[in-house]
């Protein structure tokens, strides 16, 4: 293979119209400052390059996401993903409220279920109160204090149980600050109007009172608990189910309503969220030998290099082909119309 061809393939790492518009001259200048009779790139020169990929990748990627649809799909991430981290935190608190207020003098028999669980529970409604307001800097700030909990939290189940079934929340979680950190145009508000601001309300309503609904009312007494494939309902009982996939549907109602281009972008942000989730719901099940866990006396084995890496890498590898896929969608849209 010549010096030129080898040059090229390592250009080919660059993006598109990085390569159309430089790559002609950046090799030109290799290939003049190479050594007679040379046959292989220099070290320093294959790192130069592959370091200036990246840093051109970079720069794209920034250029990408500060457009104006970006930054609203971001706040209106922000204030749909804190409610839904509401939505799972609260769930227990307002089940033991329930039962107290039902006749049970101990409730659930659970205190730490309003501390620390049904504490961060009020924090992220006050970040999607906050979100509502445009107050996307304080929102931000309360939503680390929130995101670093539900971290922790992960990683004592992984410390004891060697589980990672909840990292889902967490990694929606540690989005919540960077996306409401944005300056948008528009605040979330304006972006998903006041129709959709009242799905979310009654999604956020039902979902926080499936369990409680289910207590008081009796109605899952004769029902056995849902199991098998259903990710999000697993262990409840028929009516909780329901209702949880009710408020669940509400809340997929709100995204795929949006404007094309909004809906869009907010589909590529939850990416990362939805592979982490099938990943750990489904992939990493029990037995097998690579994304499925072994087990030894009914205790999960910890995760091995190879899982480990698939369970980082696979989402961000997602979510980089998914706003690939879109910005081609609409560049192809743009130069058709």
């Amino acid at each position: 293979m010549t010096l030129d061809r080898t040059y090229r393939l390592l250009m080919a790492c660059y993006p598109r119209a990085y390569r159309r518009q430089y790559e002609d001259e950046m090799i030109g200048v290799l290939l003049d400052d190479a050594a007679p009779g040379q046959r292989r790139p220099a070290a320093r020169d294959v790192l130069a390059l592959l370091g200036g990929a990246l840093r051109a990748h970079v720069r794209q990627a920034g250029a990408r996401f500060s457009g104006d649809a970006w930054r609203e799909a971001a706040q209106a991430l922000g204030l749909i993903a804190a409610l839904m981290l509401f939505v799972r935190d609260a769930r227990v608190p307002v089940l033991h409220l329930a039962m107290f207020a039902d006749g049970y003098p101990e409730g659930l028999g659970e205190p730490f279920v309003l501390w620390p669980v049904g504490f961060v529970a009020l924090l992220w409604l006050t970040v999607a109160v906050s979100a509502v307001f445009g107050w996307g800097r304080a929102a931000a700030a309360i939503a680390v204090c929130c995101a670093v909990f539900e971290v922790v939290r992960v990683a004592e189940d992984y410390g004891q149980y060697s589980t990672v079934r909840n990292l889902w929340p967490a990694v929606l979680a540690a989005m919540v600050p960077l996306v409401l950190a944005v300056r948008a145009p528009r605040s979330a508000t304006a972006s998903l109007a006041r129709w959709r601001l009242g799905t979310l309300a009654a999604a956020t309503l039902i979902s926080v009172g499936a369990p409680s609904i289910a207590q008081v009312t009796g109605a899952d007494n004769a029902t056995a608990p849902i199991y098998g494939t259903w990710i999000f309902t697993v262990g409840v009982g028929r009516i909780e189910a329901v209702l949880l996939t009710a408020g669940y549907l509400l809340f997929a109602l709100v995204i795929l309503s949006t404007p094309a281009v909004l809906r869009r972008r907010l589909l590529a942000l939850v990416v990362p969220v939805g592979v982490t989730l099938v990943l750990t719901r489904v992939g990493l099940g029990t037995t097998g030998t690579f994304l499925e866990r072994s087990t030894h006396d009914g205790v999960l084995d910890a995760l091995t290099l190879a899982q480990w890496l698939t369970l980082v890498l696979a989402p961000a590898l997602l979510f980089a082909v998914a706003v690939a896929i879109l910005h081609q969608r609409e560049r192809s849209g743009t130069q058709g119309a």
